[in-house]
């Protein structure tokens, strides 16, 4: 009798639990409690909580298998108990970093990063933010709270009837007392994804180490997934200073140097209907070279300005040059060929162009797009991974209807291992055996290829595969992609062999279509301010002025009630981006002291660019004197 008093109060506490948590999820998670309401209505039931011999299990009906190797409690205080810090996401880096993408007399991210990291010596680890990759019957979620008290937990489970049957022994209020909490619960990689960036943005600048619990190794590719994630969630894949680059050096082709926007906020009809042959520096393009040099006549020609070199080899002059790329060596050594391979091309450039690759270029038809934040608004910007997807994209948006890709390879040579054409400055042979290494830019991984099964590829361009493809996606109404490469395949493009591609296709008058081109293209890019840029600026400067005058030692606080007031300024969201890509690597320092002392010195300078880029605008610009 007392055996079965003490099942019948354990059945009771275990409804109570239940829905206590029921009710949590109501109040505060309603897409999970919609989700649960929804599975119990299925009426499907693959796993079961038995208590059997006084020890809770999970079971598979199917198999009888527990999913628990040892009794859930003594597993929880085993899990506590011997827990290793190496199970930990390193979202910052941890030695200095090398110079790369470097901007000659402007802010860099990179240095900054590195006065961080030369202190690291001296480093103070706290769990802070914590990944539940799994659940099981929930009852370590409870321990290790007890243990860490970590301010914010991602909890992921895949299997929403294993994430019901923790209800049952998981009380989820209590972690929600003290911590923030984020469900991925039953998601697809797409939301799993936006649900692991909104846990990044709690709190970021807790985003340096972030420790995690596998509950067992059939979701450990769970790991590698959520590695993906935070590699391209990192401020560093575009940082604040890039921003910053566009902003100085973009009002400066505009305001001084005189020259037009283009407008990419709406898709225009620059094209008519003529056939374009977008070249890229992938592989491909010398393998066909000979064939775009029999065939130039009958496209237009549209390069990135990475080709120039190669195209030299049999005098192919390209009629429009994509120039995205702001850094300055690069650049400029692409460019470093004949001038007659550029002269007379259209150049279609990034406003972060380099100023002393300006001073070569500033004769030719040159035209300026924003890059990744608006100057000015309704005219659009660029976004993207490489040269291939954006480039892509900008032809889409300048009304080409029939693009033809080749060299845009996302891939690397199957049968060499080259990833580039020879002329190409970034060209090298890869050992396609390697083993995986846990580089995200050197990592060999295999993906579909375009006129192949499989091809290789680096994890760094899945994804730009996956931006084209979305790209493509957006215009699919009007556009056709042909895939000419032995690259990746894209979604959406259709894979062509140059020798399937017709040959009597017609001439197209290049000289008319320049000409024609240049016309409608002034006609619909900016030259002058408008009544609305003129607020704007305005606006940012005022913005700025309140800046100014907040106290640097509290600058943090006061800047995110400036940031809630105003979400769409341009000055507060490059700084929103220096706070998160800066405080993690200032919050792990152990001496406070020393961290906040080069983050104040930090902020002054970020401040004093911004300055001296709207001091430069005064009346005579902004009203158009």
């Amino acid at each position: 009798m007392d055996k079965q008093k003490q099942l019948e109060g354990l059945k009771q506490t275990l409804s109570q639990i239940y829905l206590k948590n029921i009710d949590f999820l109501k109040k505060y998670h309603i897409n999970i409690y919609e989700k649960i309401v929804f599975f119990e209505k299925q009426n499907i039931q693959n796993y079961s909580l038995e208590f059997i011999n006084d020890e809770f299990k999970l079971l598979v009906l199917k198999t009888k298998q527990n999913l628990y190797k040892k009794e859930p409690f003594s597993d929880s205080l085993d899990r506590v108990n011997n827990f290793s810090l190496s199970n930990a996401f390193t979202l910052i880096k941890m030695e200095e970093l090398k110079k790369k993408n470097h901007y000659e007399g402007e802010i860099n991210s990179y240095i900054y990063l590195n006065e961080y990291i030369k202190k690291f010596e001296n480093i103070e680890i706290k769990i802070n933010k914590f990944i539940f990759i799994g659940t099981l019957l929930g009852v370590h979620l409870n321990d290790f709270h007890n243990s860490l008290n970590a301010k914010s937990y991602l909890i992921i489970e895949p299997n929403i009837e294993i994430f019901r049957l923790s209800l049952f022994l998981c009380d989820y209020e209590s972690l929600s007392k003290n911590s923030k909490l984020f469900f991925a619960i039953s998601e697809d990689s797409f939301s799993l994804e936006n649900i692991t960036k909104k846990f990044l943005e709690d709190k970021y600048e807790l985003n340096h180490l972030i420790h995690f619990e596998l509950s067992g190794e059939n979701y450990s590719f769970l790991v590698k997934e959520l590695q993906n994630i935070f590699i391209h969630s990192s401020q560093m894949r575009y940082p604040f200073s890039d921003f910053i680059i566009s902003l100085k050096r973009g009002y400066n082709y505009f305001f001084e140097k005189k020259k037009s926007i283009i407008n990419l906020s709406q898709n225009q009809n620059l094209f008519e209907n003529k056939r374009v042959l977008f070249l890229g520096a992938g592989v491909s393009l010398a393998k066909n070279l000979e064939w775009v040099y029999l065939n130039q006549e009958k496209f237009v020609i549209v390069a990135s300005s990475a080709v120039l070199k190669h195209l030299r080899i049999l005098e192919i002059i390209p009629d429009i040059i994509l120039a995205v790329d702001g850094q300055k060596e690069p650049m400029i050594e692409q460019f470093n060929v004949d001038e007659e391979m550029y002269k007379n091309s259209i150049v279609l450039a990034s406003i972060k162009l380099d100023y002393k690759l300006f001073e070569k270029l500033k004769d030719t038809k040159i035209f300026f797009m924003q890059n990744a934040l608006e100057l000015f608004s309704n005219y659009g910007f660029l976004s993207g991974v490489t040269v291939g997807d954006i480039g892509i994209d900008i032809l889409a948006r300048l009304g080409v209807k029939e693009i033809y890709l080749l060299g845009i390879d996302a891939a690397v040579d199957s049968k060499n291992g080259k990833t580039h054409i020879g002329t190409h400055k970034s060209s090298k042979k890869l050992n396609l055996n390697e083993k995986d290494s846990g580089d995200f830019r050197d990592d060999i991984v295999y993906v579909k290829g375009n006129l192949e099964e499989i091809v290789p590829t680096f994890r760094e361009y899945l994804e730009m595969i996956e931006s084209a493809e979305d790209i493509i996606f957006r215009h699919k109404e009007y556009l056709k992609v042909y895939n000419l490469g032995s690259g990746a395949y894209f979604k959406g493009c259709i894979p062509l062999k140059v020798e399937e591609l017709k040959v009597n296709l017609e001439k197209i008058d290049k000289e008319n279509f320049k000409r024609k081109f240049l016309q409608d293209i002034e006609k619909s890019s900016k030259k002058i301010l408008e009544e609305i840029d003129t607020k704007e600026i305005i606006k940012e400067k005022n913005i700025l002025k309140r800046l100014n005058s907040i106290k640097i030692g509290n600058f943090h606080q006061e800047f995110k009630i400036v940031f809630e007031k105003y979400p769409n300024s341009m000055i507060c969201n490059i700084l929103d981006r220096f706070f998160k890509l800066i405080l993690p690597y200032e919050n792990i320092l152990k001496n406070q002291d020393i961290a906040n002392k080069i983050l104040q010195k930090q902020i002054y300078e970020v401040l004093n660019a911004f300055n001296w880029i709207f001091d430069k605008m005064d009346t005579k610009f902004i009203e158009g004197k």
